[in-house]
């Protein structure tokens, strides 16, 4: 989401002042949690921290650092402990801080930060932004142009990854099901220009047949990505790590059914499960599988 964010307040401070609301710290249950932002102006906002009272709260007091001459900074406490003047009834807590971005010197600052995560390198802003941390869009790449990769990288346009799809069948990017999407095609060395990127590789194979798989991995074992998932029955995932018995250290980290267990049927249900999977190691709370 920061790569996003970061692109949009840069836009937004060619024309007005911005306030960056993030949330750095929680405690109990909470909507969202540490990192999570929104971007607030005098007329609009965009993105979120959790909604409801909280978040009105949040634009209240975002809105009154707009009208402020000084300073640009502000810290808000979200009780959400259901007491009389709690937000909500969770039962945690939420520290934020506000900033105010405007002129000059802040646009080019977003604008920097915005160029390097969409350059898929870190971007961290100075002490007089909070000390950000500001991390780009990891790459989910699909290996497999079929009806599951195209629903994959239609649901996944939603969810802040940078998409890359390959396959050797040049006919599978005809009609605009990945539009949007960086297409690689042709000989299977074309999968380490997708893996040559600063971003965190997220691959999922969606192949046609275990031939392809097999092709697939010879390659990405070479560099292999943050994740490496494969869809297929147990008996074709077994012949496929069996056929590659020189890369058993690589493969042994394979997430194979790739999805959570839901049992999904359509291509449109099998993409649910692995971006369910997805969300869960990108959140970094639970285990893959």
């Amino acid at each position: 989401m920061d790569e996003r964010l970061l692109a949009q307040l840069a836009r937004r401070l060619q024309h007005e002042p911005v306030v960056v609301a993030s949330v750095i710290e929680t405690s109990g249950a909470t909507p969202r949690k540490r990192g999570a932002r929104m971007l607030i102006t005098a007329g609009d906002i965009a993105f979120s921290i959790g909604g409801g009272l909280a978040e009105a709260r949040t634009i209240d007091a975002a809105r009154r650092l707009l009208g402020a001459s000084a300073p640009a900074t502000a810290s808000l406490a979200i009780d959400l402990g259901g007491g009389a003047q709690a937000a909500g009834v969770c039962g945690g807590r939420m520290q934020l801080a506000l900033r105010r971005w405007e002129g000059e010197t802040d646009r080019m600052a977003a604008e920097h930060a915005a160029g390097e995560l969409a350059q898929g390198r870190v971007a961290v802003l100075a002490a007089a932004y909070g000390d950000l941390p500001l991390l780009p869009n990891p790459r989910l790449l699909i290996v497999g142009a079929g009806h599951c990769g195209a629903a994959l990288c239609e649901a996944a346009r939603h969810l802040d990854f940078d998409i890359a799809v390959f396959d050797t069948r040049a006919e599978c990017f005809t009609d605009g099901a990945f539009a949007g999407a960086a297409v690689y095609r042709g000989d299977y060395i074309q999968l380490t220009r997708a893996l040559d990127t600063p971003r965190p590789v997220y691959a999922v194979l969606l192949n046609r047949d275990f031939a392809a798989d097999i092709a697939s991995l010879r390659v990405l074992c070479q560099r292999p990505p943050a994740f490496l998932g494969m869809m297929g029955s147990h008996r074709r995932i077994r012949q496929v790590l069996s056929a590659l018995p020189e890369q058993a250290a690589v493969l042994a980290r394979v997430q194979a059914p790739v999805g959570l267990e839901i049992a999904a049927e359509t291509p449109q249900e099998i993409a649910i499960s692995i971006l369910a999977q997805l969300v869960r190691v990108r959140r970094n709370i639970g285990p893959a599988s």
